[in-house]
């Protein structure tokens, strides 16, 4: 092209330029004609474009029109690359490019004219396609009646072994068969609940990717732009209000609402679907040998459902729609296990209703860290039910904050787990990310268990699958961190509850933290969990130091002590080098009755939180302080349940140090010696109406000179005396620390030397007032 023609071109293009102000609101699309030179030449850029430049007399080629395309492309009204323009809803087809799989035929037809409810199964079994994959499997354990006694302290037992596999089973004894409430007729044939539709071929990506599609036409509609004049100098203001995106995309992968069944019409239904799926044929042709599993008394193992799943999952050639019901509350809907406030007029069976196992007292067990949280406030303490048939399916997913998590089949077909043992879950995300790429782009679908990836996928890349068949009346246990899924066989009802002992403490506060970095919402407070754990720890110290007794969870290698230790450590560099210059103001003591969060990251603000007068009832974590508010630094205040220094000494006071002990005990807790607690020390010892001369030398060392009176002490309030005794605190090597006792008022102090450091008199401990202000 020579010079002249291009700066004509160039002309021609200046004069074409729209005016600011009067850009045309109506949008044109180029249409994308063949690729020859002739059919570019008639490119949709406007008539006006063409008549002007035809009287040059030059032929446009190739060049030409990708020059014209570069000098037009800021022209916000030409809009490229679109055959059919409609709307803005099919800018997110542009953006979303998805292969997806042609569509497959039903292979499930519900409902007709005359019943909603009825199905009518057109795919079959093809038991020539399994793909039952090869899986160890996990332990199985049957405790004996004593071991059976105590449910947290057998799963503590069996940790050691079953841990590694993320997952066991346990079969109660014989004895222990308990009633299901749920077959109660006003349960069984009146109580409704929700099921969802569940598309078993989508499970393992291509149900992502149209959920995905969908969700970015929702948010593409739902955007809008909103334009503001500013005051003072009239320009402009871009403001997007795209606040409903993250809402829209969540909402979206919420699978459709099926029919509102009772336990009774959801039976039938999951029966006639195994009924017809699995009917055996004599011969592919001959369609009158339609022998059903109840007609001639076959019934599908375990094995031919898991290999026929597998297959529809890798290898669908159908479409199959199932019904599932997870996470019924049991509050609403109702246990089947007996329980204390039975409104329904159930039957109360109290042996089953009190027992360890059954999964509504899990939660207030000893040993278990969920009874310092409002049961009322969250929903992760009450146990949940699930209703499902043959191939309703869980995906993927950990518990929620990392939890145990107890399980029982009430009756029903058996349930197939797939499990990941904690030590890799980290390394399976990574996997899920290189299998489905969308999760790179939506890190939140990690745990949204909506993905299936089949265990030959994983064990392929080197992550341990194992497999676990829990049939009705057993228990199975999954373990911290270890991602799960299952399926079920047939129609069936479980039971699920979070349970939380002391050694999941590390866990859980990882999982805090990574809960912030990804601005995911905490179902429970783990600070609550922690101090409230810390203050019955005090209050056992308070007792094992005066009765000699251990404790399993103090001292200065003890589970607690380590986790509260590590979380003080963190709180008080936090405050010391992110709140600098702030008001400090105590915390109320009801302030997070209701649960507060971080306003930026949703991270629990139990221990501290920091606030502004401009935001009443808005509250940062001190990692956010500075999103809070546009205010001065100045203006903000941080609220403070409890001083560092006295966190500090409750640590200590778990690490056994007896002043820490004394501090909390009396000072915070409120703690008094019970009139029982000394009947049992006064009958362990020998008392004696003298005190040897190097005990009452240490006391003197120990209290000082004007709290020590040799012989008697007096009361102030009564002048009433008593003779100074000595208790023998029985046989042993064991240094046994001094004790400050007022035998009226049950007042103990442990006192320290003015070095710090404890003074002990072996198999000695002295008794006498509590003479402090």
């Amino acid at each position: 092209m020579t010079e002249d023609t291009r700066s004509m071109i160039n002309d021609k293009v200046e004069k074409l330029s729209v005016p600011p102000g009067f850009v045309s609101l109506s949008s044109f699309t180029l249409k994308n004609l063949s690729s020859n030179e002739v059919a570019c030449s008639s490119m949709a850029v406007g008539d006006a474009f063409q008549t002007e430049l035809s009287p040059v007399g030059f032929t446009p080629t190739m060049d030409n029109i990708a020059m014209f395309k570069s000098n037009l492309s800021h022209r916000p009204w030409i809009l490229y690359n679109q055959f059919d323009y409609k709307s803005n809803e099919s800018d997110s087809e542009l953006e979303m490019n998805f292969p997806l799989r042609a569509c497959l035929p039903k292979g499930v037809v519900r409902g007709c004219s005359s019943c909603p409810n009825c199905q009518k199964v057109i795919a079959r079994w093809h038991p020539e396609e399994s793909h039952r994959p090869v899986l160890e499997e996990a332990p199985v354990f049957q405790p004996s009646e004593e071991e059976f006694k105590e449910s947290l302290e057998y799963v503590a037992r069996i940790r050691q072994k079953a841990e590694q596999f993320g997952i066991c089973r346990i079969v109660p004894p014989p004895s222990w068969k308990p009633p299901c409430l749920l077959k109660e007729r006003n349960i069984w044939e009146t109580s409704k609940f929700k099921t969802h539709i569940q598309l078993v071929n989508d499970l393992q990506d291509q149900g992502i990717k149209r959920n995905l599609d969908r969700s970015h036409k929702e948010a593409k509609i739902k955007r809008r732009r909103v334009w503001m004049r500013s005051s003072g100098d009239g320009s402009l203001n871009e403001i997007s209000t795209d606040a409903n995106e993250a809402q829209s995309q969540a909402e979206s992968f919420i699978s459709k609402l099926g029919p509102e069944l009772t336990l009774e019409a959801f039976n039938r239904y999951a029966d006639d679907f195994k009924r017809q799926y699995f009917c055996k044929r004599e011969n592919a042709i001959n369609s009158d040998a339609n022998l059903t599993a109840h007609e001639d008394g076959w019934e599908p193992s375990v094995e031919n459902v898991e290999g026929e799943y597998w297959r529809i999952i890798e290898n669908p050639i159908e479409e199959i729609e199932v019904l599932c019901c997870a996470n019924v509350e049991t509050g609403g809907f109702g246990s089947g296990f007996p329980v204390h406030s039975n409104s329904m007029g159930l039957p109360n069976y109290p042996e089953y209703r009190d027992s360890c196992w059954n999964l509504n007292n899990i939660f207030k067990l000893p040993g278990s860290l969920l009874g310092y949280e409002n049961r009322q406030a969250s929903a992760a303490l009450l146990p949940h039910l699930s209703t499902g048939m043959c191939f309703s399916s869980v995906c993927w997913k950990a518990e929620e904050h990392h939890m145990y998590s107890l399980s029982y089949i009430h009756f029903g077909s058996p349930k197939i787990w797939y499990v990941i043992p904690g030590g890799y879950c980290y390394r399976f995300e990574r996997v899920v990310k290189k299998h489905l790429p969308h999760c790179l782009e939506h890190p939140e679908l990690l745990y949204k268990n909506i993905s299936q990836l089949s265990p030959s996928t994983l064990t392929a890349e080197g992550i341990p699958v194992y497999r676990c068949v829990q049939y009705p009346g057993e228990f199975v246990v999954t373990f911290p961190a270890a991602y799960h899924s299952q399926f079920d066989s047939g129609f069936n009802c479980s039971e699920t509850v979070n349970f939380a002992p002391f050694d999941w403490l590390p866990y859980g506060q990882h999982v805090v933290e990574m809960y912030c970095e990804q601005g995911r919402k905490t179902l429970i407070s783990h600070d609550k969990l922690l101090l409230g754990a810390a203050m019955d720890a005090v209050r056992e110290k308070w007792k094992c130091e005066l009765l000699k007794k251990n404790a399993s969870v103090c001292g200065k290698d003890g589970i607690l002590t380590k986790a509260l230790k590590l979380r003080v450590k963190q709180e008080a560099i936090r405050r010391e080098y992110l709140c600098r210059g702030l008001q400090l103001q105590k915390m109320e003591d009801d302030f997070d009755s209701d649960k507060r969060d971080c306003s930026t990251c949703l991270y629990d603000l139990h221990f501290s939180a920091i606030g502004c007068s401009c935001s009443p009832g808005r509250y940062a974590c001190l990692l956010h302080a500075k999103n809070l508010c546009p205010c001065h630094w100045t203006a903000r205040y941080l609220l403070y349940r409890y001083e560092i220094s006295e966190l500090n000494l409750l640590v200590q006071a778990l690490e056994g140090r007896l002043d820490a002990i004394y501090h909390w005990g009396k000072k915070k807790l409120d703690l008094r010696v019970s009139s029982d607690d000394l009947r049992e020390l006064r009958n362990r010892g020998e008392v004696s109406a003298s005190v040897k001369s190097a005990a009452t030398s240490t006391l003197s060392q120990l209290l000082g000179p004007k709290e020590l009176v040799t012989g008697q002490v007096c009361r102030k309030e009564e002048e009433e005396k008593y003779d100074l005794q000595r208790i023998s605190a029985g046989s042993g090597s064991r240094q046994d620390t001094l004790e400050c006792i007022d035998p009226n008022f049950g007042n103990i102090t442990s006192k320290k030397g003015k070095f710090g450091k404890s003074q002990t008199v072996q198999n000695e401990v002295i008794v006498l007032s509590d003479d402090e202000e």
